[in-house]
């Protein structure tokens, strides 16, 4: 298995060397770049299985990366991205990198992930990576026919949980996140309206679609109003229910990406107010390289030279 490893700092380079190892792999079939340039020559020149990547490398971010990676050019080839989460200043929501066909892994996880696809590539011949950007979708309703029918409609283009009550619904929510739910209001354990309330508290974002059998006066502006995204009054088509469902995972990506950058500009803030006040101290000169790595992991400089040139004159 051959590794292409997009990596800047030494002290990462390090820690997934040491992470590879205990997957077995060898250090000839890894290979090191820093910037995109070396990045995309190594990629036309060199047949590789994986691409392990920072947030960034010189002249490009992981959204960059992925988009060349996943272009028609190199479309044939299919690497997997995955993007090394500690390097990652800002949290990255799962629904924008699946959008943009990259996985997220913590570097304790690394090894186990590649152990597992050298095991299966050496039984099958071919490696496995759970390629699979579908969406995660959970339906929760206790009427199972619904439940199936809804399961039936929209397995093609999403991977689909059931709960049958509201709280084993929550409860699945929380350990796996999906993408979508599909929340009934009237259930045993814990009602919908309830268990709205809970998934808001954590995520404000997450899209919800309300389907309900006993709408009740108020319940369609309480609801949106609490977060829910949609409320949907039964019964429906499946072929209205997959249409909706598609239409709020568009918008929830939209969603996500505003508040994803708005994120990073709280944080970019933060870093410049800590700069400001480290320089102004004439103090810690340490600190302050150290507030400003954060801040180029945070926003990328991608100047080219001629630009750079132009700042400095």
């Amino acid at each position: 298995m051959k590794l292409l490893v997009a990596i800047n700092f030494a002290t990462t380079k390090t820690t997934v060397l040491n992470a590879l190892k205990k997957s077995g792999i060898n250090r000839k079939d890894i290979n090191f770049v820093t910037a995109i340039d070396e990045f995309l020559e190594a990629l036309e020149r060199g047949q590789y299985d994986v691409i392990l990547s920072e947030y960034c490398i010189n002249g490009a971010d992981i959204w960059q990366i992925a988009k060349l990676v996943n272009s028609a050019k190199y479309a044939a080839q299919r690497l997997p991205i995955f993007l090394i989460q500690e390097s990652c200043e800002t949290e990255i929501p799962p629904i924008l990198a699946k959008e943009c066909r990259f996985q997220v892994v913590p570097l304790d996880k690394l090894a186990d992930i590649i152990t597992a696809a050298e095991q299966t590539y050496q039984n099958t011949g071919e490696l496995y990576f759970n390629p699979s950007f579908k969406n995660k979708l959970l339906v929760i309703d206790d009427d199972e026919d619904a439940a199936f029918f809804a399961f039936h409609a929209l397995k093609d283009e999403h991977e689909v949980d059931i709960a049958y009550d509201g709280l084993s619904g929550y409860q699945s929510w929380e350990s796996k996140r999906h993408e979508l739910v599909l929340l009934d209001l009237m259930l045993p354990g814990m009602m919908g309206d309830l268990v709205l309330e809970k998934i808001m508290e954590i995520d404000p974002n997450q899209p919800v679609i309300i389907i309900t059998g006993h709408d009740q006066p108020n319940n369609h502006r309480e609801l949106l109003l609490n977060g829910a995204s949609e409320y949907l009054c039964k019964p429906f088509t499946m072929a209205d229910l997959k249409d909706i469902c598609q239409v709020i995972v568009n918008r929830a990506v939209l969603i996500y990406h505003t508040y994803y950058l708005r994120t990073k500009l709280d944080k970019l803030g933060m870093l410049l107010w800590l700069l400001d006040q480290t320089i102004s101290s004439q103090i810690d000169n340490e600190k302050a390289k150290r507030i400003m790595t954060a801040i180029k992991a945070t926003l990328p400089c991608n100047l080219s030279e001629d630009q750079k040139l132009k700042f400095q004159a």
